[in-house]
């Protein structure tokens, strides 16, 4: 089956901007403090056409720069990238929360002729991907997916869809979170009352950023000329119901290989979730491999960006497709994310056939 290739990557994080900066801030290691959040940055240094989109939300802010990232690094102009046969998929957790937030104090404290439409446009869940489809003119198909950590490969899911039926022959794949203080608040929250509950899983501090991935059939990349920096050889979701996380987290990882050439135990690298259930997701990896098997480089993203929720999962994949392509590790890589409900996702990339490039 023909697989899909990542041919382009964007990265908008604490610790860098673009797929080269990516690779060098991770090898860095751990963030110098505790607070995941991305520095302000001009827009215009990333899309043409920024003037357009200057007074959209951070997640939309994050996630245009990562687009545009990706569309350059996959080697198409931001102009050349859409088109009927152009597709985008955006998955979110919680969205433009702050825009939310400034719309209903005002409309609360000042009353409705006060309150900014465009806090409330700007809000909506289908904004990145709205402002993402008009900034790249893509007119195949647009949607926002909403969920958990693993949003990302439910994204990849869909992409893959659409380009295995023919309907698009490239798709921007983006992950895109905010960090808020009411959403921060909220998590505290539960976590307090969780700690209550045994197996009730770890509590991660969030962050936010967002990453953008230019998939392709492996034959649509080869037949222009492009060179992918890795290639999905499996996917897999699942759920977590009366089993224990352990199991669930073992039975998807052993799924999403029997999608691929390769076996479980050559795993070199895997990137456990940032989310909740890190500890009980991490002791399943290791069940589903084996007590023969050598163990894999860990690579961790959370000492470095948090957990930027719904842009966490495909910032894995990003990671891995990433350090596949600088050489710095091999393959295949594993991208384990899990989410608060017991919600589990696994990605399996592997370097690019050079006979099918």
């Amino acid at each position: 089956m023909d697989r899909l290739a990542i041919s382009g990557i964007g990265v908008v994080c604490p610790g860098a901007f673009g797929r080269e900066a990516w690779v060098r801030a991770f090898s860095a290691g751990q963030a110098k403090d505790d607070v995941y959040r991305v520095p302000d940055f001009a827009l215009e240094a990333y899309l043409a056409n920024a003037r357009s989109f200057c007074r959209v939300a951070g997640a939309t802010k994050f996630a245009l720069a990562a687009m545009a990232l990706a569309v350059t690094d996959a080697g198409f102009s931001a102009g050349a990238f859409g088109g009927e046969r152009a597709g985008l998929i955006v998955g979110i957790t919680h969205g433009a929360v702050t825009y939310s937030v400034q719309f209903h104090r005002t409309l609360l404290l000042e009353g409705p002729l006060a309150a900014s439409p465009l806090y409330f446009s700007e809000s909506v869940p289908n904004a990145p991907a709205g402002n993402g489809a008009i900034a790249f003119r893509i007119h195949g198909p647009v949607h926002t997916l909403i969920g958990e950590e693993p949003v990302g490969t439910q994204a990849i899911d869909f992409a893959a869809g659409l380009l295995r039926c023919g309907l698009v022959d490239r798709c921007l794949v983006v992950g895109t979170e905010e960090w808020n203080e009411v959403v921060a608040h909220a998590y505290a929250q539960i976590d307090r009352a969780a700690r209550r509950r045994p197996g009730s899983g770890d509590a991660p501090p969030l962050g936010e950023g967002a990453a953008a991935l230019v998939l392709e059939l492996e034959s649509t990349a080869a037949r222009r000329g492009a060179t992918p920096h890795a290639v999905i050889s499996g996917w897999s979701l699942g759920r977590r119901l009366r089993e224990r996380m352990e199991d669930v987290t073992a039975a998807t990882v052993r799924e999403a290989f029997r999608m691929t050439s390769h076996r479980l135990a050559e795993a070199d690298h895997v990137l456990p979730p940032t989310g909740r259930f890190r500890s009980a997701a991490t002791r399943g990896i290791v069940l589903a491999r084996g007590e023969g098997a050598d163990p894999p480089n860990w690579l961790d993203l959370l000492p470095v960006i948090g957990n930027p929720a719904g842009a966490a999962n495909l910032l894995q994949v990003a990671t891995s497709a990433a350090l596949i392509s600088a050489g710095k590790v091999g393959g295949p890589g594993l991208a384990l994310a899990t989410g608060i409900e017991g919600t589990v996702s696994v990605v399996v990339l592997s370097k690019v056939d050079p006979v099918r490039a």
